[in-house]
């Protein structure tokens, strides 16, 4: 089952706003067996979208197009899509009844009631009207018209497009589709073991930094069970599973009915937004201090001013202090401790910029690995955070012993827990 992507906005290709939808939707629609053929970003020209939507509705068996659907001037989707299917535009008469009554547009009625005409035949996607959005069903094929806002295309495409293209195309796509995520692990190296495994399925390669994500398309479900089997054999540190960091481990947390801190410098409180980005995070996670000075470093988590002196700020000792600090001050079963040179400036001849020392304290024993990260400042934290939860989630699933086996690993250091 083909289809095709196509992002309406002068915007998006000025590259003055990022294309955010693109993502969500080629991953909703390959993740439910929907095969995307072709992506297209182009202009508010209603001649330009015309011609492209007449050859993607004859050569595909449906669209998703996103943008150009609101009250403006250089909004013109629905005058495209008319001229492009032949259609004449007509009044929704739902539509304009729930444009009437919106406060939203209280003062500008006469623009607003623009977005009431459809072209004929369209079937308005958002159930209670209170967005943009409909779909047409032509010549046994399905092309809907998304809202460029995200968090309107984010739910339409989830709540009312996928559904559709299931009911009515779900038979066509079943093959059956795996979605497996991997952390500290080049795509190359995955694409070089699927080739040793003579596989005969589509395989695709989505780094999400830093995360990687494989689509796995194959005709049997046994097949791909003795694939995941083999890639747990090959890779046993590196395979997250089906959800995201995160997610898995926030499960892993609270499963065990473990409490956690942390206590961060130079990811500046990433690491606590990233766990409580998981519904449920309240469950297992306590605390986060952002302890970026030496003096906050010592304040609040008990890290000794000789340690700082005689280690420096960014060592194994001040990680293991810091970790240490937080579990004890939070009373909590596990404390992180992240401090390093997230860069552009900072770093030593031997701790130089991308250098990040995590502490992992729990049960009667406190690690800290130093990591040698590549990349601007944001790419270095990114690492970092991530990191941060994957040994959470290796400790506890694999146990200490595999926080070493890191690629941008340079050292472990631990010691024992004194409560």
């Amino acid at each position: 089952m083909k289809g095709a992507l196509v992002f309406i906005g002068d915007e998006l290709l000025s590259g003055e706003v990022p294309n955010l939808n693109a993502e969500v939707a080629i991953g909703e629609l390959t993740g439910n067996g929907f095969e995307v053929a072709e992506v297209l970003v182009i202009p508010d020209q209603v001649g330009v979208i015309s011609t492209h939507l007449k050859r993607i509705a004859e050569t595909y068996q449906y669209l998703i197009c996103s943008g150009g659907l609101g009250p403006t001037d250089d909004d013109v989707t629905n005058q495209a899509v008319a001229k492009a299917f032949g259609l004449p535009l007509e009044e929704n008469q739902e539509l304009s009844s729930a444009i009437c009554a919106s406060p939203v547009f209280s003062h500008t009625q006469e623009l607003a009631q623009k977005m009431a005409l459809l072209p004929k035949g369209a079937v308005p996607l958002s159930r209670d009207l209170s967005c943009a959005g409909y779909y047409l069903s032509l010549s046994g094929k399905l092309f809907f018209f998304l809202p460029g806002v995200p968090h309107q295309f984010n739910q339409l495409l989830k709540e009312e497009v996928i559904p559709l293209l299931l009911k009515n195309f779900g038979e066509i796509s079943k093959e059956y589709t795996l979605v497996l995520r991997f952390f500290d692990l080049e795509e190359t190296e995955l694409n070089q073991f699927l080739r040793s495994l003579d596989f005969k399925g589509k395989a695709g390669y989505y780094p999400e930094f830093p995360e990687l994500k494989l689509v796995l398309r194959l005709s049997e479900k046994e097949e791909g069970l003795k694939v995941i089997e083999a890639i747990k054999k090959f890779f046993p540190w590196q395979l997250i599973g089906e959800k995201t960091l995160p997610e898995v481990s926030g499960e892993l947390l609270s499963r065990r009915g473990l409490k956690i801190s942390v206590a961060e410098s130079c990811t500046g409180g990433l690491v606590s937004s990233l766990i409580t980005s998981v519904a449920g995070s309240s469950e297992y996670f306590e605390r986060g201090l952002v302890t970026y000075s030496p003096e906050s470093k010592i304040e609040l988590l008990g890290v000794r001013e000789s340690t700082i002196k005689e280690a420096g700020v960014v060592s194994f000792e001040t990680a293991l202090e810091m970790a240490e600090g937080v579990r004890k001050a939070c009373k909590t079963d596990i404390g992180i401790g992240i401090t390093g040179f997230a860069g552009p400036g900072g770093g030593t001849p031997s701790d130089p910029v991308g250098t990040v020392y995590i502490a992992l304290s729990y049960e009667d024993y406190t690690h800290a690995v130093k990591f040698q990260f590549k990349g601007c400042r944001r790419d270095v934290q990114l690492f970092a955070g991530y990191t941060a939860l994957d040994m959470i989630r290796r400790c506890l699933v694999y146990g200490s012993e595999s926080l070493s086996r890191y690629r941008f690993a340079r050292g472990v250091k631990e010691k024992a827990f004194s409560s």
